[in-house]
């Protein structure tokens, strides 16, 4: 059984070798996209056993590593933080601490969730982006209306709320027109809202355990 540690990034990848005995045998830099740091992984002459650090898009790359490696094994990057207690970034050396960890069966793991619940979480994280979107532009009108010395009344989102709205006299020209260009926006986050909302409808096992990253309705 090899051990093999990679600093991965998008258009290139350190990679650290150890054998079963944890002595170096291979560190070479992989020029290119993850695709081909998967193939040179995937031809080499011992079973290996892989780990890398977690980041944007670990998934993909634990799920690719999984079809040949023995085992793969994500590390926490906060917690690899605190046992090399070094600010200090180097591929190389990084690619050799996490093949060192492996073989000695101390990386501090994360879960991988499966690509189902990987693609609900982020749906529901990007839901909550819009909801917040959709509270700053409401933020807006309620700013314009005050600017304009006008009190908003109760309900001012509801129906009857965004007719007045739409209605309500204001001092001059540009102040309706950007009431009115807030009013357009708020409508196009309302329908996006709603409709990132239908498809995570659609899996309601998923919603229970996520049900934190939806956030307020705004």
């Amino acid at each position: 059984m090899w051990y093999v540690g990679v600093d991965d990034h998008l258009k290139s990848s350190s990679v650290c070798v150890l054998d079963e005995h944890g002595c170096r045998i291979d560190q070479k830099k992989i020029r290119g996209p993850w695709p081909m740091l998967v193939a040179w992984l995937k031809d080499l002459a011992e079973p290996i056993s892989v780990c890398y650090e977690a980041s944007c898009g670990y998934g993909p790359l634990y799920e690719a590593m999984s079809q040949f490696a023995v085992r793969v094994e994500v590390a926490h990057p906060g917690h690899l933080r605190l046992i090399f207690r070094s600010k200090r970034k180097n591929d190389r050396v990084d690619a050799e601490k996490l093949a060192k960890l492996l073989y000695l069966g101390e990386v501090p793991t994360v879960h991988v969730p499966s690509p189902e619940v990987r693609a609900w979480r982020g749906t529901a994280e990007h839901r909550a982006r819009l909801v917040r979107g959709r509270t700053r532009i409401k933020n807006r009108v309620r700013a314009l209306l005050r600017a304009c010395g006008i009190v908003a009344p109760r309900g001012l989102w509801t129906a009857e709320g965004r007719r007045w709205l739409a209605d309500v006299e204001l001092p001059c020209a540009l102040d309706m027109m950007r009431r009115d260009m807030l009013l357009d926006e708020l409508e196009t986050a309302d329908k996006q809202v709603r409709h990132v909302q239908r498809y995570l409808d659609r899996v309601p096992e998923f919603g229970r355990a996520f049900m934190p990253l939806l956030g307020s309705n705004g």
